[in-house]
Parts: structure tokens; sequence; C-alpha cells
């Protein structure tokens, strides 16, 4: 894992269609701008899935919102 200085966690699209993973709709879509304020070229966050992660002993649910990395 890398730290991008993101406020949420993200999966790709594609990973999760490739693997058959469900992906939940979100209540409204979240719209994304880049730095500079412009729409983000893969569009609005409609979708997210919930993965287990597991580090050692220690194990969690987590959210992660799906889109074009």
């Amino acid at each position: 894992m890398v730290d991008s200085g993101a406020t949420a966690l993200f999966i790709h699209n594609r990973f999760v269609q490739q693997n058959n993973m469900r992906k939940e709709p979100l209540p409204q879509p979240i719209l994304v701008r880049n730095i500079d304020g412009t729409p983000n070229a893969a569009g609005s966050l409609t979708h997210y899935m919930r993965l287990k992660l597991s580090v050692g002993p220690h194990s969690e649910v987590t959210e992660f919102l799906v889109t074009n990395l």
C-alpha cells in the first residue's frame, strides 16, 4: 500500500470486475475534482465496496470507493 495523501480508500473498477467482486451504489454520486478544480476524467464516484483487511492478528472491514485509477 502507498500513502497517496488521499482522504479515502479507492479500488480500480477493472480489478473489481475481473475478480467478480460485489459493489454497492452510493446514496448519491460524489463529484471528483482535480487539484486545479476541473472535473476528473473518471467521472463521479457512484459505487463502493466493503473489503476485509487483515494485518497480523488485526482485521477490519473497510469501505473502498470504486473508480478508474
